[in-house]
């Protein structure tokens, strides 16, 4: 392959307008020769479901650019383009994807000038650079969560349904035959929901809580996750046991001796996460648009999106999870450090 100073994404372009028309690819190999570089050359990565959306015509023509090392298919096609992008500093992306999704593995993509947009208008195509504005950590969670979805089939709104519930496997091989509920999304394929593990079928047995997911940061860096369940109570502070997540296991020594016992109340109240300092000695702050505030003791406070709770004189802080869905059937383990146990799972989308 030699290397592409153009580099488009084949499906939104076939796609746009529910067109499914390659023609709109030679419309604008010939718009970038004529209005920008002649001598460009290109190289086109399509996800594997285009071919089913191509006529006749569009499918010898993709199979032509394959042919002439000018394409590939694969399964997702983001990925593919963003590394292509990385080996090929010098080539623009045409595209219609912001890559909102890609952008925590791929920090460079906030705010960069890469990326063109194909305008169609009188039948002549220009481009206008895309708004790769950046975005915030929230957003990028969220945004993992959903790009997720799409290799479960979970993607159609009649699929996105399935994650309301909570599901069990009957399988008695499959790792979680023996449980009460799959801690873990499901699959969807061919109208039936299975499971994520084993591939058989699952039976239904009941909607899924309220789940909230806490972020856990020591100074800026992210290093643990944990959920609080619709009803119940986590109190962060240096104690251990059931329902607390301990200090101890992620700040140094002068700085858990900054925390109480008790420090801070982490509850999920009808799915909406609020935090109550406990009476802590050296108390806790609330940021929140860039105001600083005192936790008044005992009285509970609303975390909202963009919220940070800080303890330690700012070491270590807590922020409520972009994730939208969180399974925690049974509780974390919060008294193990995730360095600590080999086995524990993290999923940080």
């Amino acid at each position: 392959m030699r290397s592409p100073t153009v580099i488009i994404d084949l499906s939104p372009v076939v796609r746009d307008h529910n067109l499914n028309d390659w023609g709109l690819v030679e419309k604008i190999v010939r718009a970038w020769r004529e209005q920008r570089d002649n001598n460009a050359t290109f190289y086109g990565v399509a996800d594997n479901s285009l071919w089913h959306c191509l006529d006749q015509v569009g499918k010898r023509a993709l199979t032509d650019w394959k042919k002439r090392k000018m394409a590939r298919s694969v399964p997702f096609a983001d990925p593919h383009i963003i590394e292509l992008a990385e080996q090929h500093p010098d080539a623009v992306v045409i595209t219609r994807d912001l890559y909102r999704d890609l952008r925590r593995d791929h920090p460079w993509l906030q705010g960069s000038n890469r990326f063109l947009s194909p305008v169609y208008a009188d039948g002549k195509v220009s481009f206008e650079q895309l708004a790769m504005a950046p975005i915030d950590e929230s957003e990028m969670s969220m945004r993992v969560e959903a790009a997720g979805l799409k290799p479960r089939g979970l993607a159609s709104p009649e699929a996105r349904r399935v994650l309301d519930s909570e599901w069990a496997c009957v399988n008695p091989e499959c790792v979680w035959g023996g449980l009460p509920v799959i801690d873990k999304d499901p699959s969807y394929r061919d109208g039936v929901v299975r499971c994520p593990d084993c591939g058989e079928p699952v039976n239904r047995v009941g909607a899924m809580g309220h789940t909230r997911e806490v972020v856990v940061l020591l100074g800026t860096e992210e290093i643990d996750r944990f959920a609080v369940a619709e009803g119940r109570t986590i109190v962060v502070g240096r104690a251990r046991g059931e329902d607390r997540y301990c200090v101890r296991d992620v700040l140094e020594e002068a700085q858990f001796g900054l925390v109480s016992r008790d420090h801070l109340a982490v509850s999920n109240v009808n799915g909406g996460l609020f935090v109550e300092d406990l009476g802590s000695k050296n108390g806790t702050k609330l940021h929140h648009d860039g105001t600083t505030t005192a936790l008044e003791p005992n009285v509970r406070q609303r975390v909202l999106q963009g919220t940070r709770i800080s303890l330690a004189k700012g070491a270590l802080q807590i922020r409520r999870s972009g994730r939208n869905r969180v399974r925690a059937r049974w509780d974390p383990d919060l008294a193990t450090p995730p360095w600590a146990n080999p086995n524990r799972e993290h999923d940080l989308g």
